[in-house]
């Protein structure tokens, strides 16, 4: 039996061997622009800074993460070094970890049927909010139109009273009323069509895999990881970016820079999440490497 520091020693040069390798692939990265600056990047690095995290847990995933951004930067700097970006990396890596462990053993049809019926419940929410709202004429340009008048809400549904109550005792309610309008229906509405997305891919992406790995009859556990993950990482890098970054962002409302950023986030993770399937199943396949692996 191997002693702990032989295992640990393994997770290390293992790691390092998938930290160089996501470094380099990050060299090749592509940056998409956003709202006038260089917000998203598109590459295939997370596959490889992903696995150590779903390989060796939680520590080696936080580990990995960080030593990929700090290196990253090292040798494809993009602007000033923010160690708050490498925490968010650090936690990121900790939390796919953390996902992976409470969701790799979970029934998979209970994970899909979940993802569906919640999909459909949060669709639902916000379609049945855009008609409430039509049918009380609540819009961005509601409090333009009452000319200093008090609003009547009496005889409104209690979410259009509830947007207004909130947006008129600020100093500027348009702004407000829009995004609560945005919150509550564009934003769940489009949140139910990812989940139903989630739900078709992994049935399409579980069949193909099946084929050569049948311990991945199912990778909705490993979608829901790297996705929790992601999500987690991305909104917390636009606070940052937005604060101490890009001023330009700053003009714009939060989610105007936040949603795009989650739309991209959640393709790479559905593109990352096939490949990160294969190499487990490739690795889970090594004699010499299968006794270490969680």
């Amino acid at each position: 039996m191997q002693n702990k520091s032989s295992i640990h020693l393994r997770y290390l040069c293992f790691t390092a061997m998938l930290v160089a390798i996501a470094v380099v692939m990050r060299i090749f990265s592509l940056s998409i622009p956003l709202m006038g600056e260089n917000g998203m990047r598109i590459g295939f690095a997370g596959i490889f800074s992903s696995l150590p995290a779903i390989l060796f847990g939680p520590v080696w995933g936080g580990l990995a993460s960080g030593v990929t951004d700090i290196l990253g930067h090292l040798v494809r700097p993009e602007g000033a070094y923010l160690p708050q970006i490498t925490l968010v990396a650090i936690s990121a890596g900790f939390l796919r970890g953390i996902m992976w462990l409470l969701l790799r053993n979970r029934n998979p049809n209970k994970l899909r049927l979940l993802v569906l019926i919640g999909s459909i419940i949060v669709l639902l929410f916000g379609a049945a909010n855009w008609i409430i709202f039509r049918i009380d004429n609540i819009a961005p340009d509601f409090f333009e139109y009452l000319y200093g008048q008090e609003a009547d809400t009496s005889n409104m549904f209690f979410i259009s009273r509830w947007a207004i109550a909130r947006s008129e005792v600020v100093s500027n309610p348009t702004n407000t009323l829009t995004t609560m309008i945005t919150s509550v229906t564009i934003t769940p509405f489009i949140a139910g069509i990812l989940g139903l997305v989630l739900f078709g891919v992994d049935k399409v992406m579980s069949f193909s895999l099946k084929k050569s790995y049948k311990e991945h009859a199912s990778i909705m556990p490993l979608l829901i990881s790297l996705l929790v993950a992601a999500w987690w990482q991305s909104t917390l890098n636009t606070i940052i970016l937005r604060q101490y970054v890009f001023a330009s962002w700053q003009l714009l409302p939060f989610w105007m820079v936040w949603f795009p950023r989650i739309i991209q986030s959640t393709i790479t993770v559905i593109v990352h999440s096939y490949f990160v399937a294969l190499l487990m199943g490739v690795c889970k396949k090594q004699k010499h490497l299968k006794p270490y692996l969680r």
